[in-house]
């Protein structure tokens, strides 16, 4: 099930529920129900009641049916309620007995439905859980570290250098903690053009199903000379379809925890992946350059973020490999695009190629080029708006200690 063009609940893969049950004839019922909602997305996984099975937090909520075996169902909702964390647990009855609705809520349940469901019963209380989850990411999203993704959809506008140079000079210039993420999963050019060959990759971070930790994080990632950590794409182009958006948003979440910005090269091809980077950013850039085709395709780009709703973020565009004497100029992207560009970085590809040719970095071998300096600039604007985002934080936490003691006394 595609994640594009859904925008129904805060996140592209929608609520991811587990359906608990006795025999598939008595979740089928409830299956074909839950599938006929159009709102919220709704991501289901179906399993037998276990009353020793330990809550699995990954999931938004577990809904069980009470289905005749009721001792069994009030075993496991008794079980899975002890336990914390766990998903937010709903009761489906189909005896409206006052007994058992008691000894349900008694047993944990934060929510009853009645078999057969009801359409507008269903979502009202999905989308209560839906909308908690989307305040809690917004929450997320304003603090710990700056996610910033970049993305195109056309293929030689330099994604790939602009993220590692973006990081770089976050490093060497402001001396920040900073990782580089690879979702450019099939093509992996974040390892080759930083000159690595990591050992583990994000492969790391998809193998299991427990839950992922920072030590867990810390293991996958590969250091580069500079200081940054890379975390890479997979070795085998095939692995990559084993990366799922659940991982991906996982791993960011904790990024964020242990760098101060988290570059994310989104390459050309969007997905869902793709999609939880974005969702996570502080900061969407696009990158074009000075052609007919980079222009149409950022108008494609811009459609397809409008329609998938992403209310916290709005992208900014780069004009990368910028020529003064183009034919094509900034102003005319400009008004084509209906938006000013954000950052102008320079073509000069003898220096990018000495880059390469050296195993070296920009600042090792042009720290003083006119494209060190953009990308450095284009840094600078990002840190500003960092310690503008942390001190608006701040203030906000000292305004409203002081509205209390004020209130107090």
């Amino acid at each position: 099930m595609s994640a594009l063009g859904k925008k129904s609940d805060g996140r592209h893969g929608g609520l991811r529920v587990q359906l608990v049950g006795e025999g598939e004839e008595h979740r089928a019922e409830v299956r074909d129900a839950l599938a006929a909602l159009g709102d919220p997305i709704l991501n289901i996984e179906e399993l037998e009641p276990n009353p020793d099975a330990v809550p699995d937090a990954s999931f938004d909520v577990s809904m069980v049916v009470f289905n005749g075996n009721d001792e069994l169902s009030l075993s496991y909702l008794n079980s899975q309620a002890g336990q914390d964390p766990h998903p937010a647990l709903f009761a489906l009855l189909h005896d409206r007995s006052p007994d058992l609705m008691k000894r349900v809520l008694r047993a944990g349940a934060d929510e009853l439905l009645f078999l057969p469901l009801d359409p507008g019963d269903a979502t009202r209380a999905l989308l209560k859980i839906s909308e908690s989850r989307r305040r809690e990411e917004v929450h997320s999203n304003s603090a710990g570290g700056m996610i910033v993704s970049l993305v195109s959809l056309i293929g030689g506008t330099g994604v790939t250098s602009l993220a590692a140079n973006l990081a770089l000079a976050l490093r060497y210039a402001f001396d920040k903690r900073v990782a580089v993420i690879d979702l450019d999963l099939q093509t992996g050019g974040l390892a080759v053009f930083l000159n690595l060959e990591p050992e583990r990759t994000i492969m790391a971070m998809a193998e299991g199903t427990r839950k992922l930790d920072s030590i867990q994080l810390e293991s996958a990632l590969s250091k580069h000379a500079s200081g940054i950590y890379l975390l890479a794409a997979p070795k085998r182009i095939e692995d990559s379809e084993l990366v799922s958006d659940a991982t991906v948003g996982a791993t960011l979440d904790l990024m964020r925890q242990l760098f101060d910005f988290v570059i994310v090269d989104c390459g050309t091809h969007i997905d869902a992946n793709t999609v939880a980077a974005w969702e996570r950013s502080s900061h969407l850039f696009y990158v074009l350059d000075q052609s007919i085709g980079a222009a149409r395709c950022a108008w494609r780009f811009v459609d397809l973020v409008g329609r998938l709703g992403l209310p916290s973020i709005e992208p900014n565009f780069i004009l990368s490999r910028y020529v003064a004497n183009h034919p094509i100029t900034e102003e005319q992207l400009s008004h084509t695009l209906a938006k000013s560009i954000h950052s102008r970085i320079p073509r000069d590809e003898k220096i990018l190629e000495r880059v390469q040719l050296s195993a070296q970095d920009l600042w090792q071998v042009a720290p003083n080029s006119p494209l060190a300096k953009s990308i450095e600039d284009l840094a600078r604007r990002l840190e500003v708006g960092k310690q503008t985002t942390d001190s608006d934080s701040s203030n906000s936490l000292v305004s409203r200690l002081l509205n209390v003691i004020g209130a107090r006394s």
